[in-house]
């Protein structure tokens, strides 16, 4: 079979998890010093660290999928957390083999650091096949690409939630200023039920800062929806 696909001139290799442990294949494979990808379905670390170790001696790229060897695969089977296991353990592209028939599973693996992806694709999911529930079909292929760079791009953009800069304007347009929700005489005196919080900010009193106000008296008359003003409280 490698004789035949050096034949066709295949850039890579694909092994798949019943052929992880056949290290005579994979000898005569790493000897074309062409990229090695290595599914890890139905085999456990140990496993998986035998067989990378035997090829340390070879200079190929190599490059290891998280995979469940079930179809379709059910979210519960995905093992999202075996790609952070196997970036931590493996200093080589790790990526995510998918058999899952939607395109959830690689987006989710692509939030946990898969670099490379493998996925199943029909033409149609009700066609005849024993791959076609656990496939995507053709037209999902192109959001599937798309989600993945757009979630790379989120991953690698972390967000400051304590930086607010540049939203000064909006946030003074949607927080809240106190106003009056009736009207109201001199002397009167503030009560919970007398206030209202109204768009925009900084036009009086803060909205967070009802409670300083509750109890006081106001020192001219208000008209129903005016703005509450530190200079209108005694």
């Amino acid at each position: 079979a490698v004789d035949l696909l050096e034949k066709v001139n295949v850039s890579k290799y694909k092994i798949g998890s019943g052929e992880v442990k056949n290290l005579l294949m994979l000898e005569k494979i790493a000897k074309t010093k062409k990229d090695i990808i290595i599914s890890s379905g139905m085999n456990s670390i140990f496993e998986i660290d035998e067989t990378l170790e035997f090829l340390k001696k070879y200079d190929n790229n190599k490059y290891l999928l998280q995979c469940t060897t079930s179809y379709p695969t059910n979210p519960k089977n995905w093992g999202l957390n075996v790609i952070e296991i196997f970036k931590e353990r493996y200093d080589i592209p790790i990526g995510f083999s998918d058999h899952s028939g939607d395109i959830f599973a690689c987006l989710a693996a692509a939030s946990f650091g898969a670099e490379i992806f493998e996925f199943h694709v029909v033409f149609n999911k009700k066609q005849f096949g024993p791959d076609s529930l656990s496939s995507i079909e053709i037209n999902d292929v192109k959001y599937l690409v798309e989600g993945i760079y757009q979630i790379y791009q989120a991953v690698n953009n972390p967000i400051d939630k304590n930086n607010i800069t540049g939203y000064d304007e909006i946030k003074n347009l949607f927080e809240k200023s106190l106003a009056v929700n009736k009207n109201m005489k001199k002397n009167d005196t503030l009560r919970f039920q007398d206030l209202e919080s109204k768009k925009p900010n900084l036009r009086g009193i803060s909205a967070a800062n009802y409670k300083c106000v509750i109890g006081k008296k106001i020192n001219k008359d208000l008209s129903k929806w005016s703005f509450l003003k530190e200079e209108d409280i005694e």
